[in-house]
């Protein structure tokens, strides 16, 4: 399944940096769903859950970019791009 899970109250978000995504599982029923398409999050890590907003946040190892998923919207934001493309302004 692509995209946020459906119903789910119980969930948690994992990082797959050798898979380069990010996935939500239904820690009910064991149902994962990938949140981007392949690609998109080029090694995640760290990432962080804001429950209130429902907003996934992460950073790019590889662009050096911080990033966040709406999982009302289902929608992928660049919030913020190192410049330098060396990661010293956002490690």
């Amino acid at each position: 399944m692509s995209g946020p899970l459906p119903n789910a109250d119980n969930f948690f978000v994992v990082a797959d940096t050798h898979l380069d995504n990010i996935y939500q599982v239904d820690a009910t029923t064991g149902v994962t769903s990938q949140l981007l398409p392949f690609g998109v999050a080029t090694t995640p890590t760290p990432l962080t859950y804001d429950p209130t907003d429902k907003l996934v946040f992460w950073l790019d190892q590889v662009t050096y970019s911080v990033n966040r998923y709406s999982l009302l919207t289902n929608v992928n934001t660049v919030i913020y791009r190192d410049p330098s493309n060396t990661g010293i302004d956002i490690s």
